[in-house]
């Protein structure tokens, strides 16, 4: 019986053992998949603001590595074709349709800190 004893006590103390080592990789785990978690809910939000934003979504690498977002280019050309137009358009809605409110004493833009070109200087 005593010896019965001593065997179901070590086989109680190993089954423990492996028990503890299990939870202890359990938390590990779970640690990870949480972190995981919340890195992803940051790309989510990130992408899902630049759809709202008319911006194009980064492309996102899901994984353990972290996002590479794009690096900013230089603008082309066409692109900067549609800069100045926009940049047009704002002064002649937010200066001229509002009796000159960026423009300064001086002729110069307020807004943009270049000198008046929609005429109105």
């Amino acid at each position: 019986m005593t010896q019965e004893h001593a065997i179901l006590t070590r086989h109680l103390g190993s089954v423990q053992d492996r028990v503890s080592r299990l939870l202890c990789d359990k938390e590990s785990e779970l640690q990870t998949l949480s972190s995981e978690v919340v890195r992803l809910r940051g790309l989510l939000v990130l992408s899902r603001t630049s759809m709202l934003w008319g911006l194009s979504a980064p492309l996102m690498r899901v994984g353990r590595r972290p996002a590479m977002l794009p690096s900013l280019e230089q603008p082309t050309a066409a692109r900067q074709e549609d800069l100045e137009a926009s940049r047009k358009a704002i002064c002649q809605t937010g200066c001229t349709g509002h009796a000159h409110h960026w423009l300064s004493d001086e002729g110069q833009c307020r807004w943009s800190g270049r000198p008046c070109d929609a005429g109105c200087g």
